[in-house]
C-alpha cells in the first residue's frame, strides 16, 4: 500500500514539474549503473527529486499569491490583503493588564448559568378549607323509630330502663336458647356487650371487642321469640366500625338517649359516639364511623382495661393502678377523682354499688378493694382472695349488697361477704370442663333471676352453667355450641327476662319461669329442668 502510495505522488510530481519544465523530457536524468529503466522507482530512490519538485512548486505557490495581491491592489482593494506568511514568524507577545481590585457592590458577583442553582419559585397555594363529612340518620336511628312496621321520623318515647334488681313475679326455672344469631365478620371475638330497649318490642345490643370494632345490632324480641325460628339464620349488624386502634374494653348506652354511646379502649381513650348518624355513602367519609360527641385521652396514662356507669357517673380501671371517676353531662366528659395507690398491678374490673360513692375493683395482685369516694383515704376494705391467678371480673350481687362475685382464669367462681372477708361463703365449680386447669382466656359470669342463680360460661364446656347462689349447686347446664366469654343480663322487660351470651357471636336466651312450661315437657333428671331448657 505504501509503495503506491509512493508511486501516485511521484505522478503527480512529474506531471507538474513537466508542465512547468517542457524541455526535462529532452535532458534525460542519469540514472544509477545499478538501475535499468525497466525497474521501478522505490521511495528512497525518489526521495531527492521529491524535495525538488516540493521547492519548485512553494516557489510557484508564492509568485502566484504576489500576482493576485498586486492585481487587487490595482483595483483599490488593500484590506485583507497580506503577505505571505513565513515559517519563522516572531511570537506574539501576550498582554499583561494590571490587576483591578474588586469593586464593592451589593449585587452578587456574576458566575456562570450552569453552575449557578436556581430555586424553583415559591407559589403560595392557599389550603383548600375542608370540606366537613355529610352525616345521615343512621341505620340504627331508623331501626329505633319503626315501631310495629309503621315508619317514624323520631325516637318513640323511652321506656324505663329495666333494672336487674326489679322485683321477679316468679322463679326462673332456666333458660332457653332462641332468636337469631347477631354476628359481625369485622369482630371476631367480643370482650364487652350492653343492651338497650328502645321500645316494648325492639332492643339495640352493643357489642366492642378485638381489633378496636364495634358493632350495634337490633333484635326485635317478639319476632325472635316465635315458634320455628332457627338459631342457624345470622344477623348482621346495623352498623360497625372501628373506633380504636386497639380493643375496645367497654361499650354502654346512656340511659336517657340510646343514640349516644360511650366506649373505653386499651389506648386509654373515652369516646362518646352518636350513633343515630352515620356518613352518607357518597360523601368523602371513607368509613363508617359514627361522629365522635367527646373524646377523653388524658384520665389514665395506660390503657383501660374495665369500666362501669351508673346512670351518668363512669368509672374506669386501668393499667396505670388508678381509677377514675368520671361525670358525662352535657355532652362533656368530665373527671371528677383519681384514686390510686391502692393496688400494685393492672386494675382489671371495677363496678359500683348502689350509689356512685361506693366502689368495688380487684386486679392482677390477686386482691380486692372496696373504695368510697367521699374519703380522703377511699380504700375502706382489702380481700386477699385464695384465687390461684389475677381477679379479671367482679360483680355485687342484686338481692344483697354485701356480696360480691369473683372470677379468674382458675376453674372456680367465689362468693365473698364483705361484712366477714377472711373467706369465700361460697365456691362454685363445675362450669369448666374437667380436663382444663388454668384457662386461657377471660371469662366473666352474672347474675341472675334477681340475684339468687349464677350464670357462666365455661372453657372447653360449649355450654352455660346455672348455680344456686345459696346452696352453690349446679341447677341446670344447656349447649350453645361454642365457648362464650361473658353472660349478660339487662334485666327484666314487660316481665321478661333476656340473658345474652357472647363469644365469636351473640345469642339470645329467654327465661322460662314455674307455669310456662307445657305438658309435652320432659324433665333432665341430671339437671332437674325440662329437656328445651336449661
Amino acid at each position: 500500500m505504501g509503495l503506491r502510495r509512493a508511486e501516485l505522488k511521484q505522478s503527480s510530481l512529474d506531471s507538474f514539474i513537466s508542465r512547468r519544465n517542457p524541455s526535462r523530457e529532452d535532458h534525460p536524468q542519469p540514472t544509477d549503473h545499478h538501475q535499468t529503466s525497466d525497474h521501478p522507482r522505490t521511495p528512497l530512490q525518489i526521495h531527492g527529486g521529491e524535495s525538488e519538485a516540493a521547492a519548485e512548486y512553494e516557489r510557484a505557490r508564492t509568485e502566484n499569491i504576489r500576482r493576485n495581491r498586486d492585481f487587487l491592489l490595482t483595483l483599490g482593494i488593500s484590506r485583507g490583503v497580506h503577505a505571505p506568511r513565513s515559517d519563522s514568524r516572531p511570537q506574539a507577545k501576550r498582554k499583561v493588564f494590571p490587576r483591578e481590585c474588586p469593586v464593592s457592590s451589593v449585587l452578587p458577583l456574576r458566575r456562570s448559568a450552569r453552575k449557578r442553582s436556581f430555586s424553583a419559585p415559591s407559589i403560595e397555594i392557599e389550603p383548600a378549607a375542608p370540606q366537613s363529612p355529610v352525616f345521615v340518620d343512621s341505620s340504627v336511628f331508623q331501626y329505633a323509630c319503626k315501631r310495629n312496621n309503621a315508619p317514624a321520623d323520631r325516637l318513640p318515647p323511652l321506656e324505663s330502663s329495666p333494672s336487674s334488681s326489679s322485683s321477679c313475679s316468679s322463679p326462673v326455672l332456666g333458660f332457653r336458647v332462641t332468636g337469631k344469631t347477631l354476628q359481625s365478620r369485622s369482630l371476631a371475638k367480643i370482650y364487652t356487650l350492653d343492651a338497650r330497649h328502645v321500645n316494648d318490642e325492639r332492643v339495640l345490643i352493643a357489642a366492642g371487642g378485638h381489633g378496636g370494632v364495634i358493632s350495634v345490632f337490633g333484635v326485635d324480641e317478639n319476632s325472635d321469640c316465635e315458634e320455628g325460628l332457627s338459631q342457624e339464620e345470622i344477623e348482621s349488624p346495623l352498623l360497625s366500625w372501628k373506633a380504636s386502634k386497639s380493643w375496645i374494653s367497654g361499650v354502654f348506652f346512656v340511659d336517657d338517649n340510646p343514640m349516644l354511646m360511650i366506649s373505653s379502649s386499651n389506648d386509654g381513650k373515652i369516646v362518646v359516639w352518636d350513633v343515630g348518624r352515620q356518613p352518607f355513602v357518597d360523601s368523602l367519609e371513607m368509613s363508617w364511623s359514627p361522629p365522635s360527641v367527646d373524646e377523653a385521652a388524658g384520665l389514665h396514662s395506660g390503657g383501660i382495661f374495665s369500666m362501669h356507669h351508673l346512670g351518668h357517673a363512669i368509672v374506669t380501671g386501668s393499667k396505670d393502678s388508678c381509677v377514675v371517676i368520671s361525670n358525662f353531662s352535657g355532652g362533656r366528659l368530665e373527671m371528677e377523682r383519681k384514686i390510686y395507690g391502692h393496688h400494685s398491678g393492672v386494675i382489671r374490673s371495677v363496678c359500683f354499688r348502689e350509689t356512685k360513692d361506693i366502689i368495688a375493683d380487684c386486679g392482677g395482685d390477686g386482691c380486692v378493694c372496696i373504695l368510697d369516694g367521699r374519703l380522703s383515704e377511699p380504700c375502706t376494705l382489702t380481700i386477699e382472695s385464695t384465687h390461684e391467678t389475677h381477679i379479671n371480673s367482679l360483680e355485687w350481687c342484686p338481692s344483697d349488697r354485701n356480696i360480691l362475685l369473683t372470677a379468674s382464669k382458675d376453674p372456680v367462681l367465689r362468693l365473698y361477704d364483705i361484712r366477714n372477708h377472711a373467706k369465700p361463703v361460697q365456691e362454685f365449680q363445675g362450669h369448666v370442663q374437667s380436663s382444663t386447669g388454668i384457662c386461657s382466656q377471660i371469662y366473666r359470669p352474672a347474675f341472675v333471676n334477681n340475684g339468687f342463680m349464677i350464670a357462666t360460661p365455661g372453657e372447653g364446656s360449649q355450654k352455660i352453667s346455672i348455680y344456686a347462689v345459696d346452696s352453690g349447686t349446679l341447677v341446670s347446664k344447656g349447649m350453645i355450641g361454642y365457648d362464650a366469654n361473658l353472660v349478660f343480663l339487662p334485666g327484666e322487660n314487660n316481665g321478661k327476662s333476656h340473658l345474652w351470651t357472647a363469644g365469636k357471636q351473640i345469642n339470645q336466651l329467654r327465661s322460662v319461669k314455674f307455669g310456662e312450661l307445657n305438658g309435652s315437657s320432659k324433665f333432665d333428671s341430671d339437671c332437674g329442668v325440662a329437656a328445651q331448657v336449661f
